[in-house]
């Protein structure tokens, strides 16, 4: 399969393409452009748009991803759902990103390409007990039991269920040292726009680009 073929399928799919994930895959659509050639960049998206979508990217072009071309007010209807239930699922993924920073001791927020040292984080939850009591919070926000099991059981199905949505990719299994991906930057202007915003409108040209398809 060609590059362009594997991208264009890759963000059909709902991917995100960053340096983490797919590090050829953000080369190619980062190609710079030479006088007044076409950029692989401008082929996706033509592509794209064919099929009523674009090629998008975060705001500091950390990550690429297909969005409509286009909200009409159907569509906005499904946005409006889709961010609801981002909605239902923030609090914890807010809650852990807040635990990192804390743990770290930066209060920038995370960032992509940041290291997650699963050991590191939990040799300093263990020595702090209101960042396990938070710990445990977060996991029964995210129904892992809080009943049975060990804190480090806890962080893991957390750090697992981060993994799952795309926002971490596992870079050393023998260390347990994970990446935070582009798909956290997508994930950071969700939430600011939702802390600004507690309801859509339908002329919300702000909310269009940062809706996935």
């Amino acid at each position: 399969m060609s590059p362009f073929a594997r991208i264009v399928t890759d963000l059909l799919a709902g991917k995100f393409i960053c340096q983490v994930t797919d590090y050829e895959g953000y080369q190619f659509l980062s190609s710079p452009q030479i006088a007044s050639a076409r950029t692989n960049r401008d082929d996706v998206d033509d592509y794209l748009r064919r099929i009523d979508l674009r090629l998008t990217q975060t705001r500091t072009g950390s990550a690429y991803f297909a969005a409509a071309a286009d909200i009409d007010l159907e569509g906005k209807k499904i946005a409006r759902k889709r961010f609801s239930e981002l909605k239902n699922i923030l609090r914890p993924m807010v809650s852990f990103l807040e635990m990192v920073m804390r743990l770290e001791g930066d209060d920038d927020a995370v960032s992509p390409g940041q290291k997650l040292d699963l050991n590191r984080t939990m040799a300093k939850i263990a020595a702090n007990p209101g960042i396990g009591e938070q710990l445990r919070q977060i996991a029964s926000d995210t129904n892992i039991s809080t009943r049975d099991g060990s804190d480090r059981e806890r962080l893991n199905k957390i750090v697992k269920r981060f993994r799952d949505e795309g926002y971490l990719q596992l870079v050393n299994p023998e260390s347990e040292i994970y990446v935070f991906t582009g798909r956290i930057e997508w994930l950071m202007e969700a939430i600011e726009y939702l802390m600004l915003h507690d309801q859509i409108s339908d002329d919300d040209k702000d909310f269009d680009k940062r809706v996935v398809s």
